[in-house]
């Protein structure tokens, strides 16, 4: 236990105490604090290249109230004191074509009035849907003026155009990739990295001899991954700390009068969780699948780095590891963008991609709770398989200084490992 100890304190001291961990960590910080806060970074910096001038907004009045248009101008306008943002004019029934209004450039909101004044039904045909609910509010404020008797709120309507994308379904969606995928994807490959590299550097130098002769290689194997997993758990916790200062420090810009930022420019954790309510759950799955996908990457990569000989060797070992990483990362990233759910669903059960693509597909809505659960119990029984196929193999082929083809070496390795294990 004590040589188990020392092993793991020394290969965790061995990468933590490097100054590339330093800089790598100078750098996570600061992209850390500019994804979360891109809508303020994009508000400061972009808030008056689309500045609209007028909304030209066309009104098809079948009720029988006349002086519809010119009350409602009035009232859309009085903030302005003066100059008519709202150009409001009267369109007859007939006049009215849906498909030339969604290409026609100079008018941007068509309201339809029917019935009665009273409570009158009303469609909203807008090129500015974020605009429809404070119009809303300002037509039934109008209706309110009327002073009607046996007043009905309006029922509103809302049509959109036919190529209509939600803005926040799509920010949604690019935070969601952003903040799950990009930090598993840099934890995990550090990680891998982190055990292969190691395993390398003392084979390549030989020093392995000297170690296996000391400790068995069951041990030497877990201590590997159990160094790698406390830096992985290290480096989350720093992730999560540049996460809350790149949260506070948007909500220091924000709330400082000197800055003067835009509405709209909160940070993107807080976007998030208006979002998710739910994101307390969201992150207890995240992590979980983390955890046993870590693991899983793990013992690949200290089973490619056994059978390598050179860092050359290792490179050429570890390139299905990182195929499968990169597949993984690019289907987390675009599926969701390219409304593949179905797609992204499937490779969420798929054991090799299930650590990156599963928190997505879950916290998108695609994976309910119990489907979450059953992909993640089918990792970690795929965990449990790979360790009883990899430990064996990782025991001959730490001390094999085979330099025979990629395929013949794995097959070899197996072949002699399995032979072995049936012996004994």
């Amino acid at each position: 236990m004590k040589k188990f100890k020392f092993l793991v304190k020394y290969g965790l001291k061995k990468r933590v105490g490097r100054k590339a961990f330093l800089i790598a960590n100078i750098v996570i910080a600061l992209l850390m604090i500019i994804i979360v806060n891109i809508p303020a970074i994009i508000s400061f910096f972009g808030g008056d290249d689309d500045l609209v001038e007028n909304i030209n907004i066309h009104v098809v009045n079948e009720t029988q109230e006349t002086n519809l248009v010119s009350d409602l101008s009035q009232l859309f306008n009085q903030p302005f004191e003066g100059y008519e943002f709202y150009v409001l004019s009267d369109l007859a029934v007939n006049q009215f074509d849906v498909e030339a209004f969604w290409v026609n450039s100079e008018v941007d909101i068509t309201f339809h009035f029917t019935g009665d004044i009273e409570s009158p039904d009303v469609k909203i045909y807008s090129k500015y849907p974020e605009m429809n609910p404070a119009l809303m509010g300002q037509i039934e404020l109008q209706i309110i003026n009327y002073q009607i008797g046996d007043y009905t709120g309006p029922s509103f309507e809302t049509i959109y155009a036919p190529d209509y994308e939600d803005p926040n379904q799509e920010m949604f969606i690019s935070s969601i990739t952003s903040l799950l995928v990009l930090p598993m994807f840099i934890l995990i490959t550090m990680a891998t990295q982190f055990v292969g590299v190691d395993i390398i550097e003392e084979k390549s130098t030989k020093a392995i001899e000297t170690v296996i002769a000391s400790v068995p290689a069951k041990i030497h194997f877990l201590s590997k991954i159990t160094a790698s997993i406390l830096f992985v758990i290290i480096q989350g916790l720093l992730i999560f700390t540049y996460g809350a200062i790149a949260s506070l420090i948007g909500g220091v810009a924000a709330a400082s009068p000197g800055l003067n930022l835009p509405t709209g420019g909160e940070s993107l954790l807080a976007y998030l969780a208006e979002m998710m309510p739910n994101w307390p759950i969201i992150i207890l799955f995240s992590l979980m699948f983390m955890l046993l996908g870590t693991l899983f990457y793990l013992v690949l990569a200290a089973l490619f780095a056994s059978m390598a000989v050179t860092q050359e060797d290792y490179q050429q070992f570890q390139s299905p590891l990182m195929l499968i990483l990169v597949g993984g990362f690019y289907i987390g990233i675009f599926a969701p963008m390219a409304g593949g759910m179905g797609f992204l669903k499937v490779m969420a059960f798929i054991p090799i991609f299930t650590p990156i693509v599963a928190p997505i597909a879950f916290a998108s809505g695609v994976l309910s709770i119990w489907e979450s659960i059953i992909a993640l119990l089918g990792l970690a029984v795929f965990l449990v398989l790979s360790l009883y196929m990899v430990a064996p193999v990782y025991k001959v082929a730490i001390l094999s200084y085979d330099q025979t083809k990629f395929f013949s070496r794995i097959k070899g390795y197996f072949k002699k490992a399995f032979t072995k294990s049936k012996k004994v």
